[in-house]
């Protein structure tokens, strides 16, 4: 495949709406690895996966193409099969990802993306989790600019600690050196004013959604 410069998708096996929505974020140098049964959401979007990991308990292998590389897991495992696609990019080297197919379907498999998310921001990585109506990604660093998205909310939550020193500048409702616990969801449904807009913080771990109804 080359050196690992290309930014890889990984499809996953959880339900997906609006297609086209979907389809309208690819790029055509993306890379695509299928996480079991997403070789069905490969299917759907039109693109033929590079790579499969897969124990191949909710997939057909004989969709795939004579020249897919597979990985096989076991059934019994460790860590999800989105996961294991995950570190399978990793050790190739890819460092920036967009997973499709992992919302709005088991809300435990849901959170387990938001853990993975925050895992790869914390290696330097570039993520992001989206479906037809969110985009979700993990700070970890001190500070993010936020384009402008016309009927787009954007919401902020503090995940696995307290965020301190928050300001976010630019936005509806501003904030100013605030103090942000796991508890707090006094940063939801916020909206861009058409210019972009900066989130800054001294400490912790924040969860940043981009949604739309």
């Amino acid at each position: 495949m080359g050196k690992a410069v290309s930014r890889c998708v990984i499809l996953s096996a959880g339900p997906c709406e609006g297609i086209d929505s979907l389809r309208a974020l690819l790029r055509t140098d993306d890379v695509f690895i299928a996480a079991d049964g997403g070789c069905r959401l490969a299917q759907m979007l039109g693109v033929t996966p590079q790579i499969v990991v897969a124990d191949f308990d909710s997939s057909d292998p004989l969709v795939l193409s004579e020249d897919t590389e597979i990985v096989r897991l076991p059934v019994r495992k460790d860590c999800t099969d989105t996961a294991a696609a995950v570190e399978v990019a990793l050790d190739k080297g890819y460092c920036e990802f967009l997973l499709l197919g992992v919302l709005g379907g088991r809300l435990d498999h849901e959170f387990a993306v938001y853990q993975l998310l925050v895992r790869l921001a914390e290696r330097g990585c570039t993520a992001v989790a989206a479906d037809a109506h969110n985009l979700v990604y993990a700070l970890t660093k001190t500070s993010a600019v936020m384009e402008p998205m016309d009927g787009w909310m954007l919401s902020v939550f503090a995940f696995g600690g307290t965020v301190r020193g928050l300001s976010i500048r630019g936005a509806a409702y501003e904030l100013i050196d605030y103090t942000l616990s796991t508890n707090d969801s006094l940063c939801v449904s916020n909206a861009t004013k058409g210019v972009p807009c900066e989130i800054s913080f001294t400490d912790g771990t924040l969860l940043v959604f981009r949604s739309k109804d």
